[in-house]
C-alpha cells in the first residue's frame, strides 16, 4: 500500500554548541508527535554551505537582529525530517501541529531559523513489481 512521505527542513543560524541543544529538543518534539501517531521518522543534521540562499537569508537577518557584532562560529545547519506513514496518520493539518511545536520549541534561544515542509506519496514497488 503506498505510504504518504513528508520532509521537513529546518534551517538555523547558530554556534555548535546551541546545535546540540537544538537537536536535543527537535527529537523531544519529533518523538512527542510519533508517540500520537503511526509514523516512522528519522532525522538527520547537516551544516550549510556559506553559498546556499538559506545561509545567506539567515545571516543576514542575525546581523539585522545584532547590528556591529560579529557572528564568531555561528553557521546554517539543516536538521532535516522524513516521516512515512498512511496518508490517514500524516495529514497536512498534522504536520502544521509538528511544525508550530519546532518552532516554539527553539523559540527561546533568540536564532534565526526557517522551517518548510514538502508532501509527497510513496509508490510500493513490492505490490506493483511485474513478475518475470
Amino acid at each position: 500500500m503506498p505510504k504518504r512521505i513528508s520532509d521537513v527542513s529546518l534551517h538555523v543560524y547558530l554556534t555548535p554548541d546551541i546545535l546540540d541543544s537544538v537537536v536535543h529538543t527537535v527529537r523531544g518534539v519529533v518523538d512527542d508527535h510519533l508517540a500520537e501517531h503511526d509514523i516512522f521518522a528519522w532525522r538527520f543534521t547537516l551544516p550549510v554551505d556559506a553559498d546556499n540562499c538559506a545561509h545567506g537569508l539567515l545571516e543576514s537577518q542575525w546581523r539585522t537582529d545584532n547590528p556591529g557584532l560579529d557572528p564568531g562560529d555561528r553557521c546554517t545547519y539543516e536538521i532535516a525530517l522524513s516521516l512515512v506513514g498512511e496518508p490517514a496518520e500524516l495529514t497536512e493539518s498534522g504536520l502544521a501541529v509538528l511544525q508550530r511545536r519546532l518552532v516554539l520549541g527553539i523559540a527561546d534561544r533568540a536564532i534565526p531559523y526557517s522551517i518548510h515542509a514538502l508532501h509527497r506519496d510513496s509508490y510500493d514497488f513490492d505490490e506493483n513489481r511485474e513478475r518475470i
